[in-house]
């Protein structure tokens, strides 16, 4: 697999945190390639069960599928586990955080008394308002360690035994990366290059992050062009693949959310020029796609192409549950829905809102599924409904103006 670090040079430690998906691979991932990984997970027994896991199969096993015609496993096991940030934390150089969002301030606070001076906390994802997190929580201590988030998830990957075993289906190809304080950006950005082996960019904000590409601008308006004329209680007859069926009117709307969050971003960037980021630089959803699934895609010159003729996404449906009855019903509980609307399409809208920059598209979405999740984010066209402070948008963190996203 990855080049082997480079022998002379010292390594730095990495310490992965959790115990999730992400963390079962990057634990034999980091240590196969010659770094010290050691682990903080401190959510209930799950130290414990990962370190018992890990010897009973004399550690973890990666069952690498990025290339079918070439799967391969291989085995690391990290130095240590433990659940005491003391432990595990104080020679950490890199900190990698592969956590859900809920989870962040809980483990930026575990970390905070046994942080390194010079680490890196690497965030993934950097979407969902992870930087208003750390600044709370490390406040004064951010200069003197980084806190950075990136974009895409690295990862697509599934844990086949916990504790023992993880299927690895892809490493994406390129990142961007904004950081805590920004100067320290390019810094972070080259640090998770060379442990990864693939090309970071470092931009100016994490605005660049939140108005990128991902979930949010690829499930949605998805789900909009199939279920856009859904009424309370239909059903389907089916639960049909989600991507390989990607038709021009999920093409269409795919495109307007695209379009619409690159305006905001660029409206932003010009209103302060050389302070939050350069117009024209987050890509649009063909080319951000085309770019992180590099390798993957037979053809990516059309947004239809990067989704529906993509290795990386074959065979997953949609999110829909069987009714006794045998036909589908739509699973609103879904991640799609209750994360990729509030933590994703939300925070797009609340950048919108505070540009003044009109997004039918965005809106239109929003209104359409909002009363199904049971949710109000959305009136009149402003992220301004009873439930709009439960999102991950710039004003759940009581950010009222642009100007108080400038460094």
């Amino acid at each position: 697999h990855m080049s082997k670090v480079d022998a002379a040079a010292p390594k730095p430690q990495v310490c992965v945190c959790g115990a999730g998906n992400a963390a079962h691979v990057f634990i034999p991932l980091l240590s196969s390639m010659g770094y010290n990984v050691t682990v903080f997970a401190d959510y209930g027994d799950e130290a414990e069960r990962l370190q018992k896991g890990i010897e009973e199969n004399d550690g973890l096993r990666i069952d690498d599928r990025q290339d079918p015609e070439n799967k391969r496993s291989y085995k690391g096991k990290p130095l240590k586990v433990s659940k005491d940030a003391a432990d595990v934390v104080p020679d950490a150089d890199v900190i990698i955080a592969a956590l859900p969002s809920f989870a962040i301030k809980h483990v930026l606070t575990g970390l905070k008394p046994h942080l390194k001076e010079g680490a890196v906390i690497i965030c993934m994802p950097g979407q969902g308002g992870c930087e208003f997190v750390a600044k709370e929580v490390l406040g004064d201590d951010l200069g003197k360690v980084t806190f950075a988030g990136i974009i895409p998830m690295p990862l697509n990957c599934r844990i086949s035994e916990w504790g023992k075993s993880v299927e690895l289906a892809a490493l994406k190809a390129s990142y961007d990366l904004a950081a805590l304080p920004a100067e320290n950006s390019q810094k972070a950005a080259d640090v998770l290059s060379k442990l990864l082996d693939k090309p970071v960019r470092g931009l100016q904000s994490f605005m660049g992050i939140a108005l990128n590409g991902g979930n949010a601008n690829n499930h949605p308006p998805r789900l909009m062009a199939t279920w856009g004329n859904h009424t309370e209680g239909q059903t389907y007859p089916e639960n049909p693949l989600f991507y390989e069926t990607w038709d021009d009117e999920a093409q269409k709307w795919c495109g307007m959310i695209s379009d619409e969050r690159l305006k905001v971003y660029d409206t932003i960037c010009e209103k302060f020029p050389g302070k939050l980021g350069t117009p024209g630089e987050i890509p649009d959803v063909r080319s951000y796609m085309a770019k992180i699934n590099k390798g993957q895609i037979s053809d990516d010159s059309t947004i239809k192409g990067v989704f529906a003729t993509n290795n990386g996404l074959k065979g997953f449906h949609y999110p829909m549950k069987k009714t006794e009855a045998g036909d589908w019903e739509i699973d609103f509980t879904n991640r799609y829905f209750m994360e990729d609307i509030p933590e994703g399409l939300c925070v797009y809208k609340g950048y919108a809102d505070l540009a003044g920059v009109p997004t039918p598209g965005i809106d239109a979405i929003l209104t359409k599924f909002q009363s199904y999740l049971g949710k109000e984010y959305i009136v009149d066209g402003k992220l301004c409904g009873k439930d709009s402070m439960a999102t991950k948008a710039p004003q759940a963190y009581g950010i009222t103006s642009l100007e108080a996203l400038l460094p």
